[in-house]
């Protein structure tokens, strides 16, 4: 009878822990093939102010190429950033910007962390091809990376229009608060005490 029962506790410990094992293999397994997420935050700024040279003066933008003369009066800086948020690093990233009909890019500037981030344009956009959307191919965006591409956008109306993200990788972009926005956060919920007294940042 004794060693019925040892027998059985043995195979309860090797049954018991073959089971958690698989548990916790099959989780690590489903974590690590989630849909991953990708932080985007996208800012519009107009070049121009609205108001800053007063009523009278319209301000122009001259470009020249060497194909001919480019002026923009209503011309904005759409800047675009992204940083892999999740917990896989892919060799080589692709993903697109859309712009909302009518509006129109004419020149990119990707700014990347070091000489070992490269951020390619698929297809080349200049003053003479604008593009209403830009593919851009990452090298690498591991985790954590972050990059930030400039584009100048001539807007059909008097603000650009709204701007999407997409990729054919398997990941969901999420939205990041601009440090604005952060620091809005932060000043509509920050309180500090100086004894009986409280300090409240509006």
């Amino acid at each position: 009878m004794s060693d019925q029962l040892e027998w059985a506790k043995i195979a309860a410990s090797l049954v018991g822990g073959g089971l958690v094992g698989a548990l916790i293999t099959n989780a690590v397994t489903v974590y690590r093939s989630r849909i991953q997420p990708v932080g985007k935050r996208v800012e519009i700024t107009p070049l121009f102010e609205p108001g800053f040279t007063g009523s009278t003066l319209s301000p122009v933008v001259t470009v020249t190429t060497s194909i001919a003369t480019h002026q923009f009066t209503n011309l904005h800086v759409l800047e675009v950033q992204v940083i892999n948020r999740g917990n896989r690093d892919f060799p080589t990233f692709s993903f697109g910007v859309t712009l909302t009909a009518g509006d129109s890019a004419v020149h990119v500037d990707p700014v990347t962390p070091d000489r070992h981030h490269i951020a390619t344009l698929v297809i080349p956009i200049t003053p003479d091809s604008p593009q209403s959307s830009a593919d851009f191919n990452l090298k690498p965006f591991n985790r954590g990376d972050a990059y930030t591409l400039r584009i100048f956008i001539v807007a059909s109306g008097t603000q650009p229009g709204a701007v999407s993200l997409s990729s054919a990788e398997p990941i969901r972009f999420t939205d990041v608060p601009s440090l604005t926005e952060s620091l809005a956060d932060i000043a509509t919920s920050a309180a500090v005490n100086f004894g009986p007294f409280q300090l409240r940042l509006r």
